[in-house]
């Protein structure tokens, strides 16, 4: 295990261990609203691996309270790799039928766009929700993917 750290440094790579599995993130700074963006591996490692690129290359950006999960001692810092930039344009669940979503909100600086289909550009935007420690492993585990335009968003 990592030693323990109270501050996060942009590029920072984090692992979550859970039910004998290991889900990594990078953190990659703060969001003007949504807070710590992190980049979600997007699986979950039988073993610990050597951290490279390579480990977030099918990887999305979301939005995990970082910080707090370190010092909690949820997540070990396992390593360090240059960050991307934190992504300024986001997308939200716009109106709903159920947990069916029929329209999406493209955030991006002081502009809004509602849209009933995404373009393949728009479905590599972050969704503008932050996600708590479980509903974090939740998602992981499923296999759950921002990059498929599904029909029913939690």
């Amino acid at each position: 295990m990592a030693t323990p750290r109270k501050k996060l440094t942009p590029g920072d790579v984090l692992a979550i261990k859970s039910g004998g599995k290991i889900i990594y993130l990078q953190y990659i700074g703060l969001h003007p609203e949504y807070g710590a963006a992190v980049i979600i591996s997007g699986k979950m490692h039988d073993s610990p691996v050597p951290v490279t690129d390579n480990i977030f290359s099918h990887g999305y950006v979301g939005f995990y309270p970082a910080a707090a999960a370190v010092a909690h001692g949820l997540v070990d810092v396992v390593g360090h790799l240059p960050p991307p930039n934190v992504p300024l344009r986001v997308r939200r669940p716009g109106a709903r039928s159920g947990q069916q979503v029929n329209t999406w909100i493209v955030e991006g600086g002081t502009k809004e766009y509602v849209k009933t289909t995404l373009s393949a550009e728009e479905l590599e935007l972050p969704i503008a929700a932050i996600w708590n420690h479980e509903f974090l492993i939740q998602r992981v585990s499923e296999g759950w993917d921002p990059k498929r335009e599904e029909p029913e968003y939690e």
